[in-house]
């Protein structure tokens, strides 16, 4: 039998077609993390990383998985991870929007955002923001607080481009409240070494979110990382060993 000639060209089309085709990826042998200093949450110089990374570390320790978490600014950490750069945003919160992009996690962290006032101010509580209408409320540029909050142009806002110069105005009595995330306060406060007891959580709080992981759709394996690590969140909360990390870090 004669065998058919393949046309002149067909090598470099053979060529072309394998550079033009997606890669297969392998499996994930170590997940890559990716987050920004954010104390508590998850920060380079924080014990364990912050007990966000702690809790990440320990699920995916129990499912198999070795990890490791790289501190970049945000932007890149989210651009890399939906690129597939690296694998897991560590500590997202959640939008629509992002669970198009991404595969979400459950939710590992509820955080609050409020107002945080001086003890000697006299405020535990408010019906609404216009009761608030006598105080300096120190607040960070560009930092989304709660909706009704940052639209409210009838309170006397402050900005300020750090939260923790705003919890030092806060102490020096420049200020007579601060919005901000809760948890953050507290490690403002506790790393400046102001005393805890001389400010309060202003009830009801601003606005809660939840902190979540969020895994990128380019690799190859995104939703069974995400299935395995819910599976190991849920038994940490079950037999306390989240509740142990909560703990260890003065969160409980």
């Amino acid at each position: 039998m004669i065998a058919a000639r393949l046309p002149w060209y067909a090598p470099a089309l053979a060529l072309l077609l394998a550079l033009s085709a997606p890669a297969v990826q392998a499996d994930i042998d170590e997940i890559r993390l990716a987050t920004v200093d954010w104390s508590p949450f998850y920060a380079e110089d924080e014990p364990d990383n912050g007990f966000i990374t702690e809790i990440a570390r320990v699920a995916f320790d129990r499912a198999g998985y070795a990890t490791t978490v790289d501190f970049v600014p945000w932007a890149r950490a989210v651009h890399d991870v939906e690129q597939g750069v690296r694998h897991i945003l560590l500590g997202a919160y959640y939008t629509d929007e992002r669970a198009e992009r991404f595969i979400a996690s459950d939710r590992m962290y509820t955080t609050q955002i409020g107002l945080v006032a001086r003890a000697d101010a006299g405020v535990r509580e408010y019906d609404s923001l216009r009761d608030l209408t006598d105080y300096e409320i120190g607040y960070g540029r560009g930092w989304a607080t709660s909706q009704e909050f940052d639209n409210a142009d009838y309170l006397n806002r402050i900005p300020e481009d750090d939260n923790v110069l705003n919890v030092r105005k806060l102490y020096a009595e420049r200020i007579d409240m601060v919005a901000m995330n809760f948890d953050r306060f507290l490690a403002i406060a506790a790393e400046e070494g102001h005393d805890p007891n001389r400010a309060v959580f202003v009830d009801p709080p601003l606005d809660e979110n939840g902190l979540y992981l969020m895994a990128s759709r380019a690799i190859p394996n995104g939703e069974q990382i995400i299935a395995d690590f819910n599976r190991e969140l849920a038994a940490m909360r079950e037999d306390g060993t989240y509740d142990a990390i909560l703990e260890r870090f003065g969160l409980l």
